[in-house]
């Protein structure tokens, strides 16, 4: 069973998001799930239901790239410095590309740590028997 979302807009906002509007959402959602997707070579797709980790999951990374991503960041940079005599702003930089995936890779291994799949394969087991190795 492949799932569209791992988590609907709706649930976002029931738990609490605010960092994303109903036209936002969508990309960042797919960008998560794809990541996750990465990491746990698809095992959630073929899942009868969406775990509450990988839902909690999402939460966290749909805030973090809604806040704080590259795309975010690049949209509307972060003032790091403002000077009123002059009129001098100063932005701060999006973090590096492999900054971003590091930060992204430790939420979900936090979050997924221990999670199976529907045959009590760890999701993020990437070994030897026929799943992808990193």
């Amino acid at each position: 069973m492949a799932h569209e979302m791992y988590l609907t807009f709706d649930e976002y906002k029931g738990r609490g998001g605010s960092a994303l509007s109903l036209l936002e959402y969508p990309p960042v959602e797919f960008k998560c799930r794809k990541r996750i997707d990465y990491l746990t070579d698809n095992r959630i797709q073929r899942m009868e239901n969406v775990p509450e980790a990988v839902k909690f999951c999402m939460f966290s990374l749909i805030n973090v790239e809604g806040k704080a991503g590259t795309e975010a960041q690049l949209a509307n940079p972060t003032v790091t410095s403002y000077s009123t005599d002059g009129y001098s702003e100063t932005y701060g930089n999006a973090i590096s590309a492999s900054d971003a995936q590091k930060s992204i890779d430790k939420i979900i291994h936090e979050y997924l740590y221990g999670e199976t799949d529907d045959n009590g394969v760890p999701l993020l087991y990437r070994g030897v028997g026929g799943y992808a190795s990193v």
